[in-house]
């Protein structure tokens, strides 16, 4: 992979703007503690992303503008959503997630042509999910979502290094099984390890057929 050029650019809370500036946008849609904040530092090999052990350490809108020049990959806005499925601060936190993420989706659209800089284009979203655990609720209800919007959609599975080989195999197998949903094409699945950076050169090419 060549070298990356990312930088973060704010947080935004709900109702904010989201400074896209005309970019194609990739949405991290996945569970509290799944990992998406070290799945962006092992993309772009640079600890941008706050990442914690706590569930809910991702509260805002995180915003991170990514160019990877000359590689073909157009220059892109990441968007890492806060994590569903957990929520400190009870029903006003989870009031405040939906009030969030309404606000951001709200305001999509996936038509590349359009010149109007007041909403976003979406390429894409990339849903995070724990190789551990295939089929969770949670995640097949944000899978059922990403579907009925309309969104194209790659799926990353985390945390391979955290169980052998064989048993990769067999999960990356439960997966697969657990996403599909004919008669849809069957979605784009890659394994990685943030630790390891296994799997990340699989990661970018699912990422540059979204872009």
């Amino acid at each position: 992979m060549r070298p990356v050029s990312a930088e973060f650019v704010t947080s935004v809370a709900a109702g904010g703007e989201v400074p896209a500036g005309g970019l194609p946008v990739i949405a991290l849609v996945g569970r509290s503690n799944v990992g998406k904040s070290s799945l962006i530092n092992a993309l772009v090999k640079s600890r941008i992303a706050r990442s914690g052990a706590k569930p809910g350490t991702t509260r805002l809108l995180n915003v991170y503008r990514v160019s990877v020049p000359p590689s073909g990959i157009p220059p892109f806005v990441l968007v890492d959503l806060p994590g569903y499925g957990y929520a400190r601060g009870g029903m006003q936190a989870r009031r405040d997630f939906d009030a969030l993420t309404s606000s951001f989706f709200s305001r999509l659209t996936t038509d590349a042509t359009r010149d109007d800089r007041s909403d976003i284009h979406l390429a894409g979203v990339i849903l995070v999910v724990d190789i551990r655990h295939p089929g969770l609720d949670s995640d097949m209800a944000a899978l059922s979502w990403a579907l009925e919007s309309g969104f194209p959609l790659v799926a990353v599975t985390t945390k391979a290094d955290r169980i052998s080989r064989a048993a990769r195999k067999r999960a990356v197998q439960a997966h697969s099984k657990a996403l599909a949903r004919p008669p849809e094409p069957q979605i784009p699945l890659v394994a990685v390890s943030t630790r390891t950076a296994e799997g990340i050169g699989n990661a970018w090419r699912a990422l540059k057929g979204l872009l």
